[in-house]
């Protein structure tokens, strides 16, 4: 029989967020619910139960009320329940709170552990790649279909263009994206039962370690003040849209006054020229990512752009690392945007990527030269293997941060967002070298120089035998549309669009425009939309000069997602919808009604 166990992480509500001003934690004596993505991971061991008689456990770590969360997995139909509760776990970050699991975890002999992709109060997904790493297993992070054959698995991978088909050995590690699953419906009956179930509780001297490695004192990182960030509303300007033709003229006035038909004129600052010799506890590294025809991306310039200004404060090397040779052939491009070491890994098992192969040809590196601090970005990928590299060594790891700053000490100060953006804090890292996950689209690009060279040195590492396997990756993106990063135009997709066949003639507009397009949760979870272009809450930041909603609601787990939205235009039919409160320019209409006339007036100005 199976045995799994699916961890769980009750967090407040967005909206009832508080904070302990002295320990720069969370409250959570308020309101708290089951994380989104907890929830699928509950309802996937539940389905697992019911197809395979599988035996499931449900463990949380957090205050006395977080045993509400354990009673609510009980009557879902999870079978056991565990409470790690004691003062000594308090404050703990992402590799804190994966040690404690971890701990309990290795005594279960469990084949499979679930999670949750993320919580949406901190939005890193750290601890079960984290977890997998320090009890040894596989691991296979934002699964969106699961199937088991035998001690095989076989699940498909969310991607930063698509998906990947992977196979992996249990024991496992799985996070839950989203979609693998639907949240189970709870009985009121179920509900009673449930709080009638013994839930056995676990304290921190009974995992058998010092009570040092839990909580505050055995975070890696952390928190020198949090920041609330307010968003003002935006004045709209309504247009009256009774005669579209005569709207639409008004419209592309209206732009042009804001001069949002305009491409950004950007002040870039300049790459620097001098090379800068490698120095031990000084350089900055760089981890560059590949799209699936080879190109470096967008996200590793701009990463490579804002560590050249840390580097030369620092007086170390911009190093770019590559994880395959295959990295090497770019270095032109690496070293124009400040690069003065491209330095690649080398080894056949990382041909093919795994997360555990990567970070274990990193750990050797990192053992090896000793750098300041290692910048990844906070894509699907980067976000698989990093917190696995932070557990392996014992490193702080700030996930999704929006910049990197230096303090007057010369250490990494992360930006981390939480809770949508509303908001910012400062993180640091008690361990070297300093760790981040950076979020694509977020750091401004330098102006590169042509001129620049880059050395190449190629390491050779030892990988142990991979646990799993990457079988085939798959793109889901239209290429005849403007990517989204970096989009100057983008055009937002809301369900008020109807269906499938708006959506093609809204991409059909975007492309009149030049136009990147996105859209909300809920078009991508009907399967309008790839999820790869989700803006939001869950998804992506953008920052476009211009950006038209087409039947977008405006909810905040949406609208968050545009805080650098330069111009937003914002097509609804219900004059009371929440977006005409974050756009510049308004039309009450069927969005069918006046995106004809609108297009052509964009037509004209080609």
């Amino acid at each position: 029989m199976l045995k799994i166990a699916v961890c769980i992480k009750q967090i407040p509500l967005i909206e009832e967020a508080n904070f302990d001003a002295t320990t720069k934690t969370i409250k959570r004596d308020g309101p708290n619910v089951i994380s989104a993505f907890d929830l699928r991971a509950i309802s996937l061991a539940v389905e697992l139960k019911n197809r395979y008689g599988a035996e499931t456990t449900v463990v949380t770590m957090g205050p006395p009320q977080a045993r509400g969360a354990l009673v609510d997995a009980l009557a879902m139909g999870m079978d056991h329940a565990v409470h790690l509760e004691d003062r000594a776990f308090a404050g703990a970050d992402t590799l804190a709170t994966a040690r404690a699991l971890a701990m309990w975890l290795a005594r279960g002999n469990f084949d499979l552990i679930l999670l949750g992709k993320y919580s949406l109060d901190a939005e890193t997904g750290q601890v079960g790649p984290e977890i997998a790493e320090l009890i040894g297993a596989a691991q296979i992070t934002g699964a969106r279909k699961l199937e088991i054959d035998g001690r095989t698995l076989r699940a498909e991978r969310e991607s930063d263009e698509g998906f990947d088909d992977i196979e992996a050995a249990m024991p496992a590690v799985i996070t839950c994206a989203e979609r693998i699953a639907q949240p189970v419906k709870v009985k009121p009956s179920a509900s009673d039962e449930a709080a009638t179930k013994p839930i056995l509780s676990v304290r921190a001297a009974e995992l058998g370690a010092d009570a040092k490695a839990f909580g505050l004192s055995g975070s890696p990182t952390w928190v020198q003040e949090v920041r609330v960030v307010a968003t003002p509303k935006t004045e709209c300007n309504f247009v009256d849209a009774t005669d579209a033709e005569r709207a639409a003229t008004e419209v592309m006035s209206v732009l042009e006054s804001l001069g949002a038909l305009k491409p950004r004129v950007h002040n870039r600052r300049p790459i620097a020229t001098a090379h800068r010799a490698s120095s031990r506890g000084r350089d900055v590294w760089i981890v560059c990512e590949t799209d699936l025809e080879g190109r470096i991306t967008r996200g590793t310039l701009e990463l490579l752009s804002r560590g050249d200004e840390v580097a030369s404060r620092l007086g170390g090397a911009l190093v770019a690392v590559g994880i395959h040779g295959a990295v090497a052939r770019h270095a032109g491009l690496l070293a124009s945007f400040g690069a003065d070491l491209v330095l690649t890994l080398e080894h056949p098992a990382l041909l093919s990527y795994t997360p555990e192969a990567v970070a274990e040809a990193v750990a050797q590196l990192v053992s090896t030269h000793s750098p300041w601090g290692i910048l990844i970005g906070a894509t699907e990928r980067g976000r698989d293997w990093g917190p696995r590299l932070a557990a392996r060594l014992g490193l702080g790891l700030t996930g999704d941060a929006i910049d990197i700053e230096l303090d007057a000490e010369n250490r990494m100060v992360a930006l981390k967002p939480a809770f949508g953006g509303n908001i910012v804090a400062p993180i640091y890292s008690k361990t070297f070298p300093q760790m981040a996950t950076v979020r694509p689209g977020v750091l401004e690009l330098a102006a590169p120089s042509e001129a620049r060279r880059a050395e190449i040195q190629i390491a050779r590492v030892a990988v142990s035998p991979p646990k799993s396997r990457l079988i085939k990756a798959h793109s889901t993106l239209d290429r005849t549309i403007v990517p989204l990063e970096g989009a100057e135009v983008v055009v937002g997709i809301g369900t008020g669009v109807g269906g499938p066949e708006g959506v093609a003639r809204v991409a059909v507009f975007a492309r009149v425009l030049g136009a990147a397009i996105c859209a909300t949760r809920r078009v991508t979870d009907l399967g309008w939309v790839p999820r790869q272009l989700q803006v939001g809450l869950t998804g992506k930041s953008i920052d476009p000069r211009l950006y038209i909603a087409v039947g977008v609601r405006g909810a905040p787990n949406h609208t968050c997602g545009l805080k650098r939205a330069q111009t937003v235009v914002a097509i609804n039919n219900d004059a009371d919808a929440l977006i005409f409160e974050r756009a510049n320019i308004g039309l009450v209409a069927d969005w069918d009604r006046v995106l004809p006339p609108l297009q052509d007036a964009f037509q004209r100005l080609k």
